[in-house]
């Protein structure tokens, strides 16, 4: 596969669109990447494997207090991409915020209008006030989204309820609300809420299936070959990562994302820098045997080479 393949997917994954890993199961070197209604890539002969791709889910968050600078550092290590959203300079040049953190500073309705969201964008609105809490809440119910909480007591959750129905907002918009948010575990410090919240929202990312997600460190690596592309196909029995699992390697053994770890992955990543070595694409399964597996179950995966040369492909 060359690289402007892998750029077109990687381009599809960051508008949010879910496009689909078709490869040929006799040629392995036959890959097409199609969405519903455009197609890049060559022909890929029957029979072969059809795997949608997601990307990783990402999280805007409506202030950059305390809670929100805690949430952002245990989001973000459990693979959501963050941006903050805030209207005090001074609180977003304190330095509080994982160095990869989106910041965009102005008035947090125009900013959350001005966000180029999808259905599975989540949001959490956090900010200094009440009033700016409901201002902010109300207009993220405009857009679409995957997951929508604010910080709030419960105290106050039918209260909020009735004025966002009573404002036009409906029914089933406001039942999948999630306020106060985060799991209730007792939580009250800044970072046991994060801590809270992020149980919730990891909750709900699985919610919406589709198997594995691309991890950033995967979406961010798409566009520097050379690399080896790792991606689980078939899981059979427990394993730690599931079908669309991917792991880039990269000629010197360095990898980015992982397809579980242990043994399997070593596996994976000797037989990637074969790969690698002999640019032939291939079908592989650990273990390579039909005896029953006494720890964890048994992966198939493809390993692809992927070449620095491009050629023109439009997207």
């Amino acid at each position: 596969m060359d690289a402007s393949i892998a750029e077109v997917l990687k381009a599809q994954l960051d508008r949010g669109e879910c496009p689909r890993w078709e490869q040929s199961l006799c040629h392995p070197e036959q890959i097409r990447i199609r969405t519903k209604t455009e197609c890049w890539g060559g022909p890929v002969e029957e029979p072969c494997v059809s795997l949608p791709l997601r990307g990783p889910i990402p999280l805007v968050i409506c202030g950059g207090g305390h809670v929100a600078q805690a949430l952002a550092a245990a989001a973000s290590a459990v693979g959501f991409p963050i941006t903050v959203l805030e209207d005090r300079p001074e609180v977003l040049e304190q330095g509080a915020f994982p160095p990869e953190t989106t910041l965009r500073l102005g008035s947090m309705t125009e900013l959350i209008a001005a966000e180029t969201g999808s259905a599975q964008t989540f949001y959490a609105v956090m900010t200094r006030s009440h009033e700016e809490n409901r201002r902010c809440l109300r207009a993220v119910l405009e857009k679409p989204h995957g997951y929508a909480g604010m910080l709030g007591s419960r105290r106050d959750a039918a209260d909020l309820r009735r004025w966002l129905v009573e404002d036009g907002v409906p029914e089933e918009t406001v039942a999948r609300l999630h306020h106060p948010i985060g799991l209730d575990i007792g939580a009250e410090s800044p970072a046991e809420i994060a801590a809270a919240v992020t149980a919730e929202l990891i909750a709900c990312r699985a919610a919406l299936g589709g198997g594995s997600r691309l991890e950033s460190s995967v979406l961010e690596g798409l566009n520097r070959p050379p690399y080896a592309w790792v991606m689980l196909v078939e899981t059979k029995g427990i394993t730690p990562r599931k079908p669309g699992a991917c792991m880039l390697v990269h000629p010197d053994g360095s990898i980015c994302g992982t397809i579980g770890g242990g043994a399997r992955e070593a596996a994976a990543i000797r037989q990637a820098l074969d790969v690698l070595r002999t640019r032939k694409a291939g079908w592989f399964t650990y273990p390579d045997c039909k005896a029953p597996v006494q720890c964890g179950g048994i992966v198939t995966y493809t390993i692809v080479p992927v070449k620095e040369e491009k050629r023109d492909v439009e997207f």
